[in-house]
């Protein structure tokens, strides 16, 4: 995946630093990405694209989704509308809008949806069919994460990590990376390893850091290997 090259060239810099503007967003990019594999199929063809924007759309099929989704959107469970709202952003199967899917996907939040409430907050961080509006992003990845989203657990942790849309703190971004960990989600899983390889609110450790790390491998993020392998050098 090219954004998963990315990452590993900026890590692979001896000087590197994940305060850095590029930095974060790669990592956010990685999040959106495990995210959208997890709840939408179509998402398979969109690897090494990132975010999605308004000129390079994929066109990739949403299987298993039926007709039937389009003549229940107004059943009131939400899905309905965030199946709508999946075919707009990706352009397959309706006009590409990111305007008429954060409609779609607003309206599948507010019956509390979890997928259409995190895809909000991904829509607002990166200003996708709306204003880009940290804060906001933030009270919709915590309502999905209060409702065990894993990834929007995730992305908690990244907006107490790095102080956007919420107060900078590494001891609440741990708290947040720690419950999507325990969902093995593959991000949060990497950023404890980065916290215990730093010592952020908690007493560096090169052990645990490369036992996060390796957790996180597991689970496909292969862009901290790169990080296992300089923690593995110091343990020696």
């Amino acid at each position: 995946m090219k954004l998963v090259v990315r990452l590993v060239s900026l890590i692979m810099n001896a000087s590197y630093t994940l305060r850095e503007t590029n930095m974060k967003k790669i990592y956010v990019g990685v999040a959106l990405l495990f995210f959208l594999l997890s709840f939408c199929p179509c998402a398979l063809g969109q690897q090494g694209k990132g975010p999605a924007s308004a000129d390079t759309q994929a066109h990739d099929t949403h299987s298993g989704q039926t007709k039937e989704a389009d003549t229940t959107i107004n059943q009131g469970n939400g899905e309905a509308e965030r199946v709508q709202a999946d075919k707009h952003y990706y352009g397959k199967g309706a006009t590409q809008s990111f305007t008429e899917a954060h409609k779609l996907y607003l309206k599948g939040a507010e019956q509390g949806n979890v997928a259409s409430q995190s895809m909000l907050g991904f829509l607002y961080y990166y200003g996708q069919g709306v204003s880009q509006d940290y804060t906001e992003a933030t009270q919709w990845f915590r309502k999905a994460a209060e409702q065990g989203n894993a990834a929007s657990q995730g992305m908690l942790g990244m907006a107490y990590y790095f102080g956007e849309g919420a107060p900078q703190s590494y001891k609440t971004a741990a708290k947040w990376f720690r419950k999507a960990a325990a969902q093995e989600d593959a991000l949060s899983l990497g950023m404890l390893g980065v916290m215990y390889d730093k010592g952020q609110s908690v007493t560096q450790n090169y052990k645990k850091a490369a036992e996060w790390y390796k957790k996180a491998v597991a689970q496909g993020n292969d862009s901290v290997q790169p990080l296992l392998d300089k923690v593995l050098e110091k343990i020696k």
